[in-house]
């Protein structure tokens, strides 16, 4: 691929490094979440309406973290590159940036996260100048709505 489509390209592995136990606790608080309202529904389901037996409340809760709930595991390359189609981050896979896509900035962790409409965070970019970065990702949602 040319350079000049390349519109934001960094390595941030020491980023990433950083800010790794942050990223710990998030997946283990999002997982405990999980856990919690798992065993809210089955409680539910047998307590309110007398239902026994553990599949109900497995069917829900799969459906709702299929649709609903955050993912405790989100992408985080150490190196990418932001192209006109989307986010690049080894050169073999290209991960697409859709127009419905929103970011959101964390200037005190240095990143920014691209949000799915109705699943919350799935892609957290390191990036030394996180502002630069999200006009980068804005200018690729931006295109794709003309």
């Amino acid at each position: 691929m040319a350079d000049s489509s390349i519109l934001y390209q960094t390595d941030c592995t020491e980023l990433k490094s950083a800010d790794r136990n942050m990223r710990i606790v998030r997946a283990a608080l999002i997982f405990l979440v999980d856990i919690a309202i798992l065993y809210g529904m089955f409680f539910i389901q047998v307590a309110i309406f007398r239902v026994e037996g553990f599949l109900i409340s497995m069917i829900i809760f799969l459906a709702l973290s299929i649709v609903v709930l955050p993912a405790p595991i989100l992408i985080m390359p150490a190196r990418y590159r932001i192209l006109p189609t989307g986010v690049d981050s080894d050169g073999k896979r290209l991960i697409p940036l859709k127009r419905s896509y929103r970011t959101r900035v964390n200037d005190k962790r240095r990143y920014v996260s691209v949000l799915h409409p109705t699943r919350g965070e799935f892609m957290r970019l390191y990036s030394s100048e996180p502002r630069k970065l999200e006009l980068a990702i804005q200018k690729v949602t931006r295109c794709k709505r003309n």
